[in-house]
């Protein structure tokens, strides 16, 4: 390949590239008048017939928009809780249930936050559906860590030690368990032609790398760095599980 083929390919990707970011720019501007024009006419049906509606493709999508944006916020309000004292009842714990939580929303807030920064738009559905699954697969990932930290900690290492113990015997299961997961979603969306079923996909898929990295890097730091605020705040956190057992055979 000489130059001049090599300028006319660079030439023609930056072709592409400034087309799709200027269709990009005009479907959304479209979709914010789109929008306008709606609220404007609802404002005057409403007027006239408090009953009225207004049908149509523009009026359904925005409808739609706006009961996954709500269903959204329930749906996380309510699966955050239900962690929250799923967590607290296994640990015995007020801290550690926050401390993942926490985590889990870090991995979450990434995933999400990164089509902003690459001028990616998402579909509607994206928020609910990440929202949860993201959520299901980085607790477990998180909850495996936290249960083997408690262990060495409860057998008399430091919290450096333990963190180090946890991310040696854990790190294998949560990058299989990861990996087998991206592969499983990257997969559906290279073959899929469902443009919404491709985006969703990607979206899991780059979700299931994130929560691994988040989980292998930052929940053993926060664990160690808390460690105080857990042993004062957790029930039995020092004493092995084994110690309870026996304890409890006495009884």
């Amino acid at each position: 390949m000489n130059e001049l083929d090599t300028r006319a390919e660079r030439f023609l990707e930056s072709i592409r590239a400034e087309g799709e970011a200027a269709c990009a720019a005009i479907k959304e501007e479209t979709e914010r008048t789109i929008n306008s024009q709606l609220d404007e006419m609802i404002g005057l049906i409403k007027n006239v017939d408090p009953e009225g509606v207004i049908t149509g493709e523009g009026a359904m999508t925005k409808d739609l928009i706006e009961v996954a944006d709500v269903d959204f916020k329930n749906v996380n309000v309510w699966s955050i809780m239900a962690v929250l004292v799923i967590i607290a009842i296994s640990f015995k714990s007020i801290s550690i249930p926050v401390l993942l939580v926490a985590s889990i929303e870090a991995a979450i807030a990434i995933n999400m936050g990164i089509p902003y920064f690459t001028g990616t738009q998402l579909p509607f559905i994206a928020s609910i559906v990440i929202g949860t699954i993201q959520l299901g697969a980085t607790v477990d990932y998180s909850i495996l860590m936290t249960t083997r930290y408690h262990e060495e900690r409860a057998f008399g290492r430091t919290p450096k030690e333990a963190a180090q113990q946890s991310l040696e015997h854990c790190s294998q299961s949560i990058l299989t368990s990861g990996l087998t997961f991206f592969a499983a979603t990257v997969g559906v969306a290279a073959i899929s032609k469902m443009e919404l079923l491709k985006s969703i996909c990607l979206l899991i898929s780059r979700g299931a790398l994130i929560s691994m990295v988040v989980i292998l890097v930052m929940l053993p730091a926060a664990l160690m760095l808390c460690d105080w605020i857990i042993r004062h705040t957790t029930l039995k956190w020092m004493i092995p599980e084994s110690a309870n057992a026996k304890k409890s055979e006495k009884e």
